[in-house]
């Protein structure tokens, strides 16, 4: 891994739908270390569906996170926005000289899809060449939403994070490096959707999302999470073995299938129905990565993108 040579302390927050985490490492030289954490549940439901109901609950978790953290103005901070609220384009443009450049013709073109005026969206892109052309995987967020976002942070009394990532990215930055050989699938079930992210060689290609999601887990047995599982995982094949054809890539090059929740409690379950499927090796993203169950993966995923000197989407750029 590339740090970030400016800094030697980051700190991870994961605003989810069940709880507020947090993660302060230390970087020394090529190696990193967790020296705090931290864990608040929120005390009711604040989600209906996607729509957030309740932000003093999550103002609250956070101020409680920030004071056990001991947050600062002078740490790096690292935060992601809620899945629903980022919009992933894959799209093809001409080769052009700058980012800026491409930015500005990405807009250009979602302005044409969504209706909606340029000034109103931020966009990242994250750009992988090509011969003649460039594929430009897009981010794109509202400035309302990002706007809101950093305001809980300002309720909290918390400085404001340094980026603001997308929210079903906050798992890859751990396991980047190690899924470098051929292809594979990260599942990310947020509370009702569930994510399907498509690397080649540690290369991020494409995310796709089906109805779904922990909110469903309602008993909170083995039983009913096998039910649950077991609808949700045909509509993982389905979406697994279409992007693999849409991208013209062989089922017999996927290495593995890495599955991680909003609620980690059955995920050995879900990853279970998986081994004969064809999807490649089917792990618990814990077991892969071989962490324990007291450290908060978002957030230790988010600290560590701070980290990384060569890190991708950043929608909240410090300021003054």
């Amino acid at each position: 891994m590339n740090f970030n040579i400016f800094s030697t302390s980051y700190v991870g927050i994961d605003i989810g739908r069940y709880k507020v985490e947090g993660v302060r490492i230390k970087k020394d030289k090529e190696k990193i270390a967790i020296t705090s954490k931290f864990s608040v549940p929120y005390s009711k439901k604040i989600f209906e569906g996607e729509e957030l109901k309740d932000e003093n609950e999550i103002i609250s978790a956070l101020n409680k996170t920030g004071k056990n953290l001991k947050l600062n103005i002078e740490d790096f901070i690292v935060t992601s926005i809620f899945p629903d609220k980022t919009l992933f384009r894959q799209i093809t443009l001409p080769k052009m000289p700058n980012k800026s450049q491409m930015i500005n013709a990405v807009k250009f073109q979602i302005v044409k899809e969504l209706s909606i005026p340029s000034e109103n969206i931020t966009v990242e892109v994250d750009v992988e060449e090509l011969e003649q052309q460039e594929s430009v995987a897009a981010f794109i967020a509202r400035n309302e939403d990002i706007e809101k976002f950093k305001s809980i942070f300002s309720k909290a009394l918390l400085p404001l994070p340094d980026i603001i990532d997308a929210g079903y990215m906050k798992f890859n930055y751990l396991v980047e490096e190690k899924i470098k050989n051929g292809i594979s699938f990260i599942t990310f079930e947020d509370n009702t959707s569930t994510y399907l992210e498509l690397f080649k060689d540690g290369k991020f290609l494409a995310i796709d999302s089906t109805g779904g999601g922990a909110d469903d887990l309602k008993d909170n047995n083995d039983v009913d999470a096998k039910i649950h599982y077991l609808q949700l995982s045909d509509e993982i094949q389905r979406l697994g073995r279409m992007m693999l054809s849409r991208y013209s890539l062989p089922s017999d090059n996927l290495k593995r299938i890495i599955f991680v929740s909003e609620k980690m409690d059955y995920v050995n379950i879900w990853s279970d129905l998986f081994k004969d499927v064809g999807l490649g090796e089917s792990k618990n993203y814990k077991e892969f990565l071989n962490l324990t169950d007291d450290i908060p993966l978002g957030a230790y995923n988010l600290a560590v993108r701070g980290a990384l000197e060569s890190a991708k989407i950043k929608f909240l750029p410090k300021k003054s």
